[in-house]
């Protein structure tokens, strides 16, 4: 069973997919006409991602600093 830390470590590791997720998004954004179909739906994605990434990155911290952690000196 995982301990605290380790969730949160894990719930970073997920944040860092979902931020890789949105960049990918991001770049294909920025190759579409502003206007277009395709475009609209990828910033409704983004916007669930944002708030995705966000929940899980205040999750972690909830978790990590349960400890009374400081996880940029553990972490990143």
């Amino acid at each position: 069973m995982k301990d605290l830390k380790e969730l949160a470590l894990s719930y970073y590791r997920g944040a860092d997919i979902v931020a890789q997720r949105i960049a990918e998004r991001r770049r294909r954004l920025n190759k579409l006409g502003k206007g277009s179909r395709e475009a609209g739906i990828l910033r409704d994605e983004l916007n669930v991602l944002y708030r995705e990434r966000r929940d899980t990155l205040e999750t972690a911290d909830l978790l990590w600093n349960y400890y009374g952690g400081d996880r940029h000196a553990q972490v990143h």
